[in-house]
């Protein structure tokens, strides 16, 4: 019988880039696991964001009630979304006083993070083919608040021709909605201008990022083509969809 981990994929992987749920479970199962999909709704985050308080607490309610039912006891549960985890393992338990979520927050991983420590543990399947690419690579600023910051390179310097052509650690100007209001667009364009002008530096093919945000941001001002980290380790398995990168 295979191991088990939870996946929960949050909106961006669900309705703007379901190739990063079906990657990831192509990553998983070539490590002998097996992906189980509760019901979920939107972590709460966006909700939380702009005052609606009341939306965020029944969201955060039944999506800690749907992961604890399929995770308790022993199951991982893993996002691809640091809104997400962010939201479902730390924010959300600090406004919203329910029983099991602390024991989630004790059991939920970023896939970034999990799988390094697979690696840690001598249990990642590393046969990953050559992949001649030049990245450049943004860290969320909802990784960067968690520490999560030097797993995903990790990560990725696993993948023999990787090459990681440069790193930005400051916010992108997005952060969630913020950067799509009218009023605070001036403002959210000056913010994205340093990382926009890097990633040009870079002279990478792609951008790898595991936030959607960043993403849209990052390729409204460079024109690059943008990547999430279990996109490119499918790839490395040679199990993705024969794209071909730059």
């Amino acid at each position: 019988m295979k191991n088990e981990v939870v996946y929960f994929h949050g909106c961006w992987a669900n309705y703007y880039a379901p190739e990063i749920g079906m990657a990831f479970v192509r990553v998983m199962e070539n490590n002998g696991f097996r992906v189980l999909v509760p019901e979920q709704k939107c972590c709460g985050m966006p909700m939380m964001a702009n005052g609606n308080t009341k939306g965020a607490e029944r969201n955060f309610r039944f999506n800690v009630k749907s992961l604890y039912r399929a995770a308790f006891p022993n199951r991982p549960i893993i996002t691809t979304c640091p809104s997400c985890n962010m939201m479902l393992r730390r924010e959300g338990q600090k406004f919203f006083d329910i029983e099991e979520s602390k024991w989630l927050s004790e059991h939920m991983f970023d896939a970034d993070k999990f799988l390094l420590r697979l690696h840690r543990e001598g249990k990642l399947n590393t046969h990953f083919r050559m992949m001649s690419l030049k990245v450049f690579y943004q860290n969320p600023c909802h990784l960067k608040v968690q520490g999560l910051i030097k797993e995903p390179l990790e990560l990725l310097k696993l993948i023999p021709g990787i090459e990681i052509a440069g790193v930005n650690y400051y916010c992108c100007g997005l952060s969630g909605s913020y950067g799509m209001k009218k009023a605070n667009y001036n403002r959210s364009i000056g913010i994205a201008q340093k990382v926009w002008e890097e990633a040009r530096k870079s002279r990478a093919g792609v951008v790898v990022t595991e936030c959607g945000g960043c993403g849209l941001r990052i390729q409204a001002g460079t024109g690059l083509q943008i990547l999430h980290p279990m996109v490119i380790l499918s790839q490395a398995y040679s199990i993705g969809n024969g794209q071909e990168f730059p």
